[in-house]
């Protein structure tokens, strides 16, 4: 997925979407916040809920717990989320009952979809054939022990961000900003939420 903070959109828009609808997706995510007061309320959020709506909406906010919760229910739909850094396995609406199972990895400020190719090679002609939802029993049985493979290589690769010591910049003041309680506290009191990774 585009490293673009909509990477979590985008990649939910590809595995239940085909790819399309980033925005409509956002703007999902808004009016079930609007509409749900009580599961979704200021300390829930950590800012006001005509805040958080007008920030989820921006393409430069990234989603994350909140969101995922959130498409889990609007698509029912598991949705698990495998942490490359320590291969934990988030599972957002667990015990819903419900009997498909989607994949994402997560490598510490960036989210990409699973993906099972029944056809070799890939490009943009091939997205059609890809398998991005899988029934429970096949998750359980096979699709744990697949991501979790994965995920060790991705890990050996070190395909993951240390959130505690990365560093970034501000792309809007360009200010250095060391791991990702600076950077939540940088984006709380400026209200700039583009951040790029350097070295």
């Amino acid at each position: 997925m585009n490293d673009d903070n909509s990477c979590l959109f985008h990649s939910i828009a590809y595995i239940f979407e085909r790819g399309s609808g980033v925005q409509a997706l956002r703007q999902m995510v808004a009016k079930t916040i609007a509409t749900n007061p009580i599961d979704y309320n200021e300390a829930i959020l950590g800012k006001p809920v005509s805040q958080y709506n007008s920030w989820i909406q921006s393409k430069d906010s990234w989603g994350g717990a909140i969101e995922l919760a959130i498409f889990s229910s609007h698509y029912q739909t598991e949705i698990w989320s495998l942490d490359v850094s320590t291969l934990r396995v988030d599972k957002f609406g667990e015990g819903c009952g419900y009997d498909k199972v989607a994949v994402l990895f997560y490598s510490g400020i960036h989210y990409d979809a699973v993906a099972v190719s029944p056809v070799a090679g890939t490009g943009e002609d091939l997205k059609e054939f890809d398998l991005t939802v899988f029934g429970r029993d096949q998750a359980e049985r096979e699709v744990m022990k697949a991501i979790v493979q994965l995920g060790r290589v991705w890990q050996a690769k070190h395909k993951f961000t240390d959130l505690a010591r990365f560093a970034l910049r501000c792309d809007v003041c360009k200010e250095g900003i060391v791991g990702q309680k600076e950077a939540q506290a940088h984006a709380m009191a400026t209200g700039h939420s583009s951040f790029v990774e350097y070295s």
